[in-house]
C-alpha cells in the first residue's frame, strides 16, 4: 500500500484507474496532445490498440463496452474529438459507458489564448468541448493537481452508474504532475446510490397493486442501461412473478432464448401474430431498460396506454400514468423480487395472499404464483399461458425446419432462419443497421449470446468497428475463445472498412459476412430504388485483407452465392472452429430483402407521407407519492 507521502504522475494514477474497472486494451488515435500521455498506457499494463480514424475508435469503444460493461477512448482535443463525436453521441443515445480521455494543449498556452493548430484559431480551447458536452453524461478537466484525482474517480464512477459516456480532458502539462498514491488504495464507488425507502416502497407498493388487480401482465424487456447492471435482476423479476417475457430488438441477449420465462420477440407489426396478440391485449406491460423508438420496437409511434404499463427506468419509474422520482432501478427490481418471494411464502400458508402498503391500512390483493425453478415449465397456467408457451416452442422450432430447402438462390428469407442451428452458445453476435439488423429478427438465438446494434442511433457503418472492439473485449476476457459474428451490408462497409486493418493488427479473428448487394437496401426500400444515388461501387472485398497486410495463412476467404454453398459453409467444422479470421462476400439479388425491413420501410414512408397524431400526452402522467 502507498505510504501518504508517495506520489504517482497523473496519467499514471488515470490508467491504474481504467485498470482497476477490468479494461485490458484502450482505443484511440495518437495525436500531439496525448502522446505523452500514451506512454503510460503499456506502463499501467493496459494494450494500445491504435484505429485508423477516430470515428473508428469511437465505435470500437463501444463494441468493447457492450461486452466488457466499460471501455476507454483517447483522441486529441479538436479535430479528433469531433470526429468521434458521432461515435460518442451513438453511444449517450443506447446507454454504452466510454471513458473518452481528451488531450489538449497546456494549460499555460490556453491560458496565454495562443494560436494553436487543431483549434478554431480564435484562442478558445474550450469550444470543442462545449460542442460534446451535450453527449457527455459528465464531463470534467484536470487543471488542478489536488482535486484532479478526485475528478477522474467521479467520472469514471459516474460512467459505470449512468451507463454513459463522460469526458476527462488531459491538458499536456498536466500528464507528469505528481498526485498522491495513496488515494489509488480506496476502491473506486460502482454501486449505485441507495433509493429513498420511502419512494421506494411506494413505487413498490404501486406496482405490486398493478400486478394484483391484472390478468395478463407481460415483461417487456430491452437493452438499455440493463445489459451489465441490472440483468439478473430481471430475469429474477420474471422468475418470481411467473410473467411471460418478451424481447424489442434492443433486449436480445438479456433473457436467454430457451429459458421457460421466453415468449418472443415484440417487434410492433413485424412480430410473429400471436405475440402481437399477446402484448397488445395484454392489460399491464411492464416495460424495463426499453426506449420506445420506431426501430426498437418496429413502430412508428409507441402504440400502448401509459395508463396500462409500468415503466422501470432510472431516475423516474411510471406506473399507470403516475411517475415516482429518484429511483435506481436496481434497488427497485430487488425490492420487487424480495417481495415477490415474501408473498409466495405467505401464499402457501395462507390461501389469498395480500400486501399492505405503509400508506394504507387496507389490504389489496397481489398476484402471487408458486415458487418456481427453471424447469417449471407450466409456470403461466395462472394466465392461460399453457398455449402460448406452445405457441412459442413452435415458433422456435419453425426457425431450424424453414431452411431445409437448400437449393437455389441466397436470399434474405432463407439466409437468417438458416443461422438458427449454426450459433453457438457464448457468441457475440453484432448486426449492421440494415438489411442484418432487422434479417436477424427471424434468427434464434442460443443460451448466453450477446447482441450488438443501434437501434436508436442507427450510424451506418457502426457494426465494423463495434466487432473490432468487441473481438478485442472477447480477446481480453476469459473466455477468449469464444466466436465474434459480424454481419454487415457492402454500404455500410464502406464506411469503415479501414477498421478491418486494426482487426489484422491486432490478431483479432472474428467472423465477418459482408451482404453484396449492390448498394443500400434500406434506402431503397424508403425512395429511389432504380436511382444511382443508392448504388456502391462493387468493390473485391476479399482481397482487402491482402491489401491491409494480412499474412497468408493467417485468414479466409470465402464467397456464396447460393443456399446450397452456405449450408456446406455452415456444417464445415474448420470454418466453424478454426482460429482465424474468417471473411465470407454474401451475394444476393438487390431487389432482395427481408421481410420485416419491408414491412417495417412501409411504415417509415407512410409517416412520412401521412403524418398521424396518436399519441398520449404527457398531461395524463400525476405525479406518485405516499397518498398512490
Amino acid at each position: 500500500m502507498p505510504s501518504s507521502r508517495t506520489t504517482v504522475s497523473l496519467a499514471q494514477y488515470l490508467f491504474t484507474r481504467i485498470k482497476e474497472v477490468g479494461i485490458r486494451s484502450v482505443h484511440g488515435v495518437p495525436g500531439d496532445y496525448n502522446l505523452v500521455a500514451l506512454d503510460y498506457v503499456a506502463k499501467a499494463g493496459l494494450r494500445w490498440i491504435g484505429n485508423c480514424n477516430e470515428l473508428n475508435a469511437g465505435y470500437a469503444a463501444d463494441g468493447y463496452a457492450r461486452v466488457h460493461g466499460i471501455s476507454a477512448l483517447m483522441t486529441v482535443a479538436g479535430v479528433g474529438e469531433l470526429s468521434v463525436s458521432n461515435a460518442i453521441a451513438g453511444a449517450y443515445a443506447e446507454y454504452v459507458p466510454i471513458v473518452h480521455i481528451v488531450g489538449q494543449p497546456s494549460l499555460a498556452l490556453q491560458k496565454q489564448k495562443k494560436l494553436l493548430h487543431h483549434s478554431l484559431g480564435d484562442g478558445d480551447f474550450e469550444s470543442m468541448t462545449r460542442m460534446s458536452q451535450r453527449t457527455a453524461s459528465k464531463s470534467v478537466k484536470l487543471q488542478c493537481v489536488s482535486q484532479a484525482p478526485g475528478l477522474i474517480d467521479e467520472a469514471i464512477s459516474h460512467c459505470w452508474k449512468s451507463s454513459r459516456p463522460v469526458s476527462i480532458v488531459l491538458p499536456t502539462d498536466m500528464v507528469h504532475a505528481p498526485v498522491m498514491a495513496e488515494q489509488l488504495s480506496r476502491p473506486l464507488d460502482m454501486l449505485p446510490s441507495p433509493n429513498d425507502s420511502a419512494t421506494e416502497r411506494w413505487t413498490a407498493d404501486a406496482i405490486l397493486r398493478a400486478l394484483g388487480t391484472a390478468r395478463q401482465p407481460v415483461l417487456l424487456v430491452g437493452g438499455y442501461n440493463v445489459r451489465f447492471t441490472k440483468r439478473q435482476e430481471v430475469q429474477e423479476l420474471a422468475e418470481a412473478f411467473g410473467l411471460p417475457v418478451f424481447l424489442s430488438a434492443s433486449g436480445r441477449g438479456i433473457i436467454d432464448e430457451e429459458h421457460p420465462c421466453f415468449h418472443g420477440l415484440y417487434l410492433g407489426d413485424c412480430s410473429d401474430p400471436s405475440t402481437t396478440r399477446r402484448v397488445r391485449s395484454s392489460d399491464l406491460i411492464i416495460s424495463v431498460g426499453n426506449i420506445h423508438s420506431d426501430l426498437n420496437v418496429a413502430s412508428v409511434s409507441w402504440e400502448f396506454d401509459p395508463l396500462k404499463m409500468v415503466e422501470i427506468r432510472d431516475g423516474t419509474v411510471q406506473v399507470r400514468g403516475k411517475a415516482y422520482h429518484g429511483l435506481n432501478s436496481q434497488g427497485l427490481l430487488q425490492t420487487l423480487v424480495r417481495r415477490a418471494e415474501e408473498l409466495s411464502q405467505s401464499a402457501r400458508r395462507s390461501p389469498v395472499a395480500t400486501v399492505q402498503p405503509s400508506t394504507s391500512a387496507s389490504p389489496h390483493p397481489i398476484y402471487a404464483p408458486p415458487p418456481m425453478t427453471p424447469t417449471t415449465v407450466d409456470r403461466e397456467a395462472i394466465y392461460g399461458g399453457g398455449l402460448m408457451m406452445m405457441q412459442g416452442m413452435l415458433k422456435r422450432m419453425s426457425h431450424t425446419l424453414s431452411y431445409r430447402k437448400t437449393t437455389g438462390a441466397l436470399n434474405h428469407d432463407w439466409l437468417w432462419p438458416a443461422l438458427s442451428e449454426w450459433l453457438q452458445p457464448g457468441d457475440t453476435v453484432i448486426a449492421e443497421t440494415g438489411t442484418s439488423n432487422f434479417g436477424i429478427w427471424s434468427t434464434r438465438f442460443p443460451r448466453d449470446v450477446t447482441y450488438i446494434s443501434q437501434y436508436v442511433w442507427a450510424s451506418v457503418g457502426y457494426s465494423l468497428g463495434a466487432c473490432q472492439g468487441a473481438a478485442a473485449a472477447v480477446q481480453d476476457s476469459a473466455l477468449p475463445d469464444r466466436r465474434t459474428v459480424l454481419f454487415i451490408g457492402d454500404g455500410s462497409f464502406q464506411f469503415t472498412c479501414q477498421e478491418l486493418s486494426t482487426i489484422v493488427k491486432n490478431h483479432l479473428t472474428p467472423i465477418i459476412f459482408v451482404i453484396c448487394n449492390n448498394g443500400y437496401t434500406v434506402e431503397r426500400l424508403i425512395h429511389g430504388w432504380h436511382e444511382s444515388y443508392n448504388d456502391v461501387q462493387e468493390w473485391k472485398y476479399r482481397q482487402l485483407l491482402e491489401v491491409f497486410g494480412a499474412e497468408p495463412g493467417s485468414y479466409q476467404t470465402y464467397q456464396i452465392r447460393t443456399k446450397e454453398e452456405l449450408a456446406a459453409l455452415l456444417q464445415d467444422s474448420a470454418f466453424n472452429h478454426g482460429r482465424m479470421l474468417r471473411f465470407v462476400e454474401l451475394h444476393m439479388d438487390q431487389n432482395d430483402a427481408p421481410s420485416e425491413l419491408k414491412t417495417l420501410t412501409q411504415q417509415l414512408v407512410t409517416r412520412e407521407t401521412h403524418p398521424h397524431t396518436h399519441t398520449y400526452p404527457p398531461d395524463t402522467r400525476r405525479q406518485g407519492g405516499p397518498s398512490d
